[in-house]
């Protein structure tokens, strides 16, 4: 029990320690990008000698940097450094607080990082102060092997510590959950001793026969014990690998709406400054930016909703076409960003009486798996189909894909524990087996075979209404 414990523990954190690179290396992509941006938009609009010399061009370019400050972005300017001294000249600077004035000279703190960005040639980022949530972010811009300007950003890592802190919570949960198995399960093995030296008082023939029911007890004991634990542990895997695979796919939906709305606001400002500001177009501006922020809002309800853990008794009665909305309200973006076409075709929308959440990651894992298998073998025209319809008393959900099938020779190990075909980071081989358990909890059945374009699951769940 112990060991599970460790085991439990190490798989936790290698997640954690992977979701929270992943999220870290995301929000340095972001600011990175920001800062090509900026310097594309730089180098395409002003002239670097007169932007040094005229003040009037440092303060529209600090309004065009301005527009970038948000709980994200704290400090944004543009320095460049002071010939043969260690000094920096301000060129603009984007900050709300403590702005630097025209050509104003400056030693920078860290000098070392400054140093080392100049060497190099390369970005890089580093914490003035261990506990604080900010970085600042170095982006140096050269011509012809020549230092032209730095890009300064401060950049947040608030959503890290967030996903940090959270994580911890649940890793809390689940050592206390498991020091009250291994706790029940002292006290269930001090009550078995207690039983069996009581028994060997008895009579030597009921003795006899007692300890004989009692070891075949203790033994069908011991393994129900064992199975209780397995399928505990593979639905906890199950269910960090499902919210990794969430929290990739929110990260992924957001990026494109934020950037959106930036860019709305960036160009309303530049109107604005520019004298060209035009109301009557300012109500669909705003409206599109409202927009953009309740599809924001929508795929956080969509992932608590569907990251909500269920009872044995969450029973309820729903449509299935709102169950594979609600995931494919997840999934989607993944199917714009790799042009997958997706093919509905519910012939039957009855309510059936299920675990909904459930059936969501059912179908989220059979999904994902489609999708894989799509890019990793770069299908031309690719598409995903899902079929509902009635078969005498069932309801099938069949969910195909064009990715040319399933191997023969593995067709029979899909549903495995841990099988995958999947490299270490990319796969942990439980998905299609929790499914699998899902289903059959759910009185269903799940298969997979081959048709002539590529692998199709199907799904057979009992139509009824609860009665």
């Amino acid at each position: 029990m112990i060991g599970l414990s460790l085991f439990e523990i190490n798989s936790f954190q290698k997640t954690k320690d992977k979701i929270k690179e992943d999220i870290f290396n995301d929000l340095v992509v972001n600011v990175e990008n920001l800062a090509s941006n900026i310097s594309f938009y730089i180098d395409k609009n002003y002239n670097l000698k007169n932007l040094k010399n005229k003040e009037f061009l440092k303060n529209r370019l600090d309004s065009y940097l301005e527009s970038f400050i948000s709980h994200n972005y704290k400090n944004l300017f543009i320095v460049y450094p002071k010939k043969n001294s260690k000094f920096f000249i301000a060129l603009a600077d984007g900050s709300k607080k403590e702005k630097f004035d025209f050509r104003e000279i400056f030693e920078p703190l860290a000098k070392e990082h400054w140093q080392k960005v100049t060497k190099t040639k390369k970005p890089i980022y580093f914490k003035q102060k261990i506990k604080d949530i900010w970085m600042t972010y170095l982006y140096p811009v050269f011509e012809n092997d020549k230092l032209k300007y730095i890009i300064v950003i401060d950049f947040s890592t608030k959503p890290l510590s967030l996903v940090s802190r959270n994580l911890d919570i649940f890793k809390s949960n689940v050592v206390f959950f498991t020091v009250v198995i291994f706790v029940s399960i002292i006290v269930l093995l001090v009550f078995l001793v207690y039983d069996y030296k009581r028994q060997h008082e008895m009579q030597h023939l009921v003795e006899e026969l007692k300890e004989l029911n009692d070891t075949l007890e203790e033994k069908v004991e011991s393994e129900v014990e064992k199975n209780r634990q397995k399928d505990k542990q593979l639905m906890m895997q199950s269910r960090m690998a499902l919210m990794g695979e969430l929290l990739s796919m929110i990260a992924h939906q957001w990026r494109q709406p934020l950037n959106t709305i930036g860019g709305i606001v960036s160009n309303l400002k530049l109107d604005i400054m520019l004298g060209e500001f035009d109301e009557k177009k300012l109500g669909g501006v705003l409206d599109k930016i409202e927009n953009l922020i309740l599809h924001l809002s929508h795929t956080i309800d969509d992932f608590r909703k569907f990251y909500r853990e269920e009872n044995e008794n969450d029973y309820k009665s729903i449509k299935i076409s709102k169950i594979i909305d609600e995931t494919l309200n997840i999934t989607m973006p993944s199917f714009k960003t790799h042009n997958i076409e997706l093919i509905l075709n519910i012939k039957n929308d009855d309510e059936i009486y299920t675990m909904p959440n459930r059936l969501k990651q059912v179908f989220l894992n059979i999904i994902k798996n489609g999708l894989d298998s799509i890019k990793e073998r770069d299908i031309e025209n690719p598409y995903i189909k899902i079929e509902v319809f009635k078969e005498d008393d069932k309801l099938i959900i069949e969910i195909k894909d064009n990715a040319k099938g399933i191997d023969e020779d593995i067709k029979d190990k899909i549903f495995d524990p841990y099988f995958t075909t999947k490299d270490e980071k990319n796969g942990t081989g439980i998905g299609l087996y929790m499914s699998k358990m899902i289903v059959e909890k759910l009185n269903g059945k799940i298969f997979a075979y081959n048709d002539e374009f590529g692998a199709v699951f199907r799904i057979e769940l009992k139509d009824n209404n609860g009665s």
